[in-house]
């Protein structure tokens, strides 16, 4: 696999916004909302995202403004798009699925889904069966691609076959030659983990020891102790935490024992991790000089420069909802530029999803999907559509012409199980208590 090495941008601070065309279902109800519209007069599409995730804002953000911006522009097929969000405050996985329901009940075909990567496969349970289009935007199992989904599920952020590979090689870079995995058991964490560990032990790396975190919903009266004993007593140079936030806290400071004046391995993290819950969860001592991995948008990419301008005007606007102020305000917390990479894979979503409507001349999910790739691949003889050219697009499409579609969060081809196929991750470190983004390694 080939990589290369470009130093990370600035730091920004992300503010909060709230727009009108969505309605939601939520456990708290919501502000303005918008009165529903009559059947049939809108192109429904659901959301599904997660509070207490710090990106969850960020998506739902960058979806309203691509809505927004696609309706200004005259809509699809001479509809109009209708975003319909429902928000669980935790990764409740019986709620997710009851809230993914109720989306189809209301009449959404296409559905977008955040939190997680067990939440998009609980989604996915729901969706497929009744032949509705499901695209993530952060979502990165691996086991994502393996659906039996008819082609009706896709993603715009890359799989973690990637991250995993990548943490291998960097970590081979470094001189590491022996580690221990800690990794939550549930897709997500086993396809890291895996992926992780069958890259390291190709380049010679040895796993000394390895246990599972349970997939709960709630971590507070965990005991994590026999997990850390079992790794942390094989001293390995390096020890991987493939967990979220909480629980990751919790794992390091059981460990504090084991942090002696002789011992004190390599962390390595992984994208859930970088967040609030984790940083000020744990003993600082302890995860000082940490470093690991988080997705994040293609470096001095012009389409991405161009959406995150008119996205940071988009957020700006005030906002009267509590807990997108809450949530939104944690996000910023973290003074980086990643998290706003999450709203335009999101955006790139709802943009792939109007022009493979507009191509299929349907809001068929079956006949959707079946344009996905002819709209965003670089086939012979397509016109290139950046960002902002969605009249463009329109146009070319209506008279039979193929587009090729850059999106905001990188290039965008698709391949044959709706995965893209390149991607940008940055290599963070805790520092004095901070995040800090040191470089970027991207792929192919």
């Amino acid at each position: 696999m080939k990589t290369r090495i470009t130093f990370a941008c600035a730091a920004c601070l992300l503010v909060f916004c709230t727009m009108p065309m969505y309605r939601t279902f939520a456990q708290a109800p919501a502000a303005q909302s918008a009165a529903p519209a009559k059947a049939g007069e809108t192109i429904k599409i659901g959301m599904s995202i997660v509070t207490s995730d710090p990106t969850g804002t960020t998506q739902l953000q960058g979806a309203r403004m691509a809505v927004e911006e696609i309706n200004a522009a005259g809509g699809v097929l001479g509809k109009k798009l209708e975003l319909i969000a429902v928000q669980n405050e935790t990764r409740n996985y019986p709620k997710a699925q009851a809230f993914i329901n109720s989306l189809i009940s209301d009449g959404a075909r296409f559905i977008i889904t955040s939190g997680g990567s067990g939440m998009t496969m609980k989604a996915a349970e729901v969706t497929i069966p009744n032949k509705v289009m499901l695209i993530t935007g952060s979502s990165s199992s691996p086991k994502i691609s393996d659906l039996e989904d008819n082609d009706l599920v896709w993603r715009t952020v890359p799989s973690d076959a990637f991250q995993g590979r990548i943490a291998a090689v960097y970590m081979d870079s470094l001189k590491v030659r022996t580690a221990g995995l800690i990794y939550i058991d549930d897709p997500y964490g086993n396809e890291l983990a895996k992926t992780f560990r069958e890259t390291f032990e190709k380049r010679r790396g040895k796993i000394l020891a390895s246990a599972k975190i349970p997939d709960m919903t709630n971590f507070q009266n965990a005991d994590f102790k026999p997990i850390v004993d079992q790794v942390f007593s094989q001293k390995p140079q390096l020890i991987y935490i493939v967990s979220r936030g909480e629980e990751g806290a919790k794992i390091i400071n059981t460990a504090k024992p084991h942090f002696t004046a002789t011992y004190k391995p390599q962390l390595l993290g992984c994208d859930a991790n970088y967040n609030n819950d984790f940083l000020y969860g744990a003993e600082q001592s302890l995860i000082e000089g940490m470093q690991g991995f988080v997705y994040i948008h293609p470096q001095n990419y012009p389409n991405y420069q161009k959406f995150n301008k008119a996205f940071e005007e988009y957020q700006s606007k005030a906002s009267n909802d509590a807990s997108e102020m809450s949530a939104t305000s944690l996000a910023s917390l973290l003074g980086a530029v990643s998290t706003n990479s999450y709203g335009a894979t999101v955006y790139d979503a709802i943009y792939s999803l109007a022009y493979a409507m507009l191509k299929a001349k349907s809001t068929v999910p079956t006949e959707v999907a079946k344009t996905m790739r002819l709209v965003a691949n670089d086939n012979d003889g397509a016109t290139l559509i950046n960002v902002g050219e969605y009249a463009k697009a329109a146009a070319i499409i209506a008279k039979g012409g193929n587009i090729n579609y850059d999106g905001a969060s990188g290039t965008l081809d698709f391949n044959d199980t709706g995965d893209v196929t390149a991607g940008t991750y940055i290599i963070w470190k805790i520092k004095d208590g901070k995040f800090i983004e040191s470089s970027t390694i991207s792929f192919p």
